[in-house]
């Protein structure tokens, strides 16, 4: 699934990661930042996404799009599509050049705005990737995981989920 990245895409990652890098050296405030994932997360999400049961796959926290590159990767390999999600029209416009310089516009929907409007949408999450702002993530979990007998929910960072979901219910 790695092996055959295209080009295309591989430069876009590239120079996202470069952005990424900047921002944090420049003092680039925190919400303006282009926030990418590793590259060893990204595979992982790809593998969770290629491996995930029947159903939609989602993003909620484009970014840049970094991440969604990683899981169009699994949408081609698996012959699915990805709806990604960012409240930022800013962000979003960089994420749909992202998308059309990668070449993934086949497998991959952009929707701008607050995707706690459009959860009830879907009646089978099958996988998200929830890359938001922290403060939200055991929200999105309350919305996210009835609406997918199956669901996996991946976090940029899952202990953070963990800590959330113990402070909410005291488990």
């Amino acid at each position: 699934m790695f092996h055959n990245i295209p080009i295309q895409m591989t430069r876009r990652m590239q120079y996202l990661e470069h952005a990424d890098a900047a921002d944090r050296v420049d003092g680039t405030p925190r919400v303006d930042r282009l926030r990418q994932i590793p590259p060893e997360t990204g595979k992982f999400i790809a593998l969770l996404a290629a491996s995930a049961p029947t159903g939609d796959i989602l993003e909620i926290g484009t970014s840049g799009g970094y991440s969604t590159l990683w899981l169009a990767i699994a949408c081609r390999e698996t012959g699915r599509t990805l709806t990604t999600y960012e409240i930022l029209w800013e962000k979003a416009k960089i994420a749909e050049q992202t998308f059309v310089l990668a070449g993934v516009t086949d497998v991959v929907k952009l929707v701008q705005g607050d995707a706690r409007f459009y959860i009830n949408d879907y009646s089978e999450i099958a996988f998200c990737f929830l890359d938001a702002e922290k403060e939200v993530y055991a929200e999105f979990y309350e919305l996210v995981v009835p609406n997918g007998p199956s669901t996996r929910v991946r976090t940029e960072r899952l202990e953070r989920l963990e800590k959330l979901l113990q402070k909410k219910y005291g488990k």
